[in-house]
């Protein structure tokens, strides 16, 4: 009789409501020109029908990301976008007397800028800053349409800043500002540099956000990479190779890395190359693609139990 009873009250229970999807959250990395490859990432994803709810970037990562969350032609503007104002590094792998005299006098301009200056791309700054002006259409990030944030670093405490607010030119500048070759920001009294040097995977940035999933698209990490030929470039090299490491732990924190294959090695500034990176991005994620689709089954899973 009770069991009768049970079952005839399980029969009249009002079903649970159903809850909403998990909520996305998509982590991208730096890696300058090697970034570009986060827009392919974020085309491949749209194409399988996974749309992020909450992004944060870090240096280029926070170009694409600003870009994509709060311009509909994101995708045309980040890959046509002018990298003629960059500033050039010296590459004496180049061969030829010729080359070797132009590269010499960069080597110059990049030494004097380093010592009497903030770097060899200050320059540029204004020009810089009126490109990320028209990638983000001069709003706010309040004004994305989905939550944004980028990470930067207080050059003098080493601590980690992320930017979730102000005008979006201002927090990706903050981020992106590469030491020894571009000013750093000031915001509320810090100066702010590249978000890479204190984390180049915020992830819990993400999931404090409210994000269930998350993935990371993972441009900075070079495992390939030239053979350096003077002190530059093996300062360069040392960097990257901690940064490496601090990536692939923090990575191991998310529920997904997609990591990009190069065919051959690309540059923080070879920004000629941004299709070729976008590409790459692309086909790292539609590699990931059963993964990506389990990873979304099973976060609907758990959101409707």
């Amino acid at each position: 009789m009770t069991r009768d009873l049970t079952i005839e009250a399980d029969r009249t229970r009002a079903p649970s409501p159903r809850q909403p999807p998990p909520r996305i959250g998509v982590v991208l990395s730096g890696g300058g020109a090697r970034g570009f490859a986060h827009a392919g990432f974020l085309r491949a994803l749209n194409h399988l029908g996974i749309y992020p709810d909450i992004i944060v970037g870090v240096s280029m990562g926070a170009v694409v990301g600003g870009t994509y969350a709060l311009n509909h032609a994101w995708y045309d503007d980040l890959i046509d976008m002018d990298t003629s104002g960059f500033p050039l590094l010296p590459d004496f792998s180049e061969e030829g007397t010729i080359n070797y005299l132009k590269n010499l006098r960069l080597s110059q301009k990049v030494i004097t800028g380093m010592y009497f200056g903030w770097g060899a791309g200050q320059p540029t700054v204004e020009w810089g800053r009126a490109m990320l002006r028209r990638l983000t259409l001069g709003k706010t990030l309040e004004e994305a349409r989905i939550p944004i944030f980028a990470s930067a670093t207080d050059m003098e405490s080493g601590e980690r800043v992320v930017i979730g607010s102000g005008l979006a030119e201002d927090a990706i500048y903050a981020s992106s500002a590469l030491a020894g070759i571009l000013p750093p920001a000031s915001r509320d009294g810090r100066l702010l540099i590249d978000g890479g040097y204190s984390d180049l995977a915020p992830i819990d940035v993400a999931r404090n956000a409210g994000a269930d999933i998350v993935i990371v698209s993972d441009a900075a990490t070079s495992f390939r990479s030239s053979l350096p030929v003077n002190g530059i470039q093996a300062m360069y090299r040392a960097i990257e190779i901690c940064q490496n490491e601090h990536t692939r732990l923090r990575a191991a924190q998310a529920d997904l890395v997609i990591r990009p294959q190069f065919d051959t090695p690309v540059g923080v500034l070879d920004f000629k190359r941004k299709r070729h990176c976008a590409a790459a991005g692309a086909r790292a994620t539609f590699r990931m693609r059963r993964n990506l689709l389990e990873l979304m089954s099973r976060g609907a899973a758990t959101a409707n139990r």
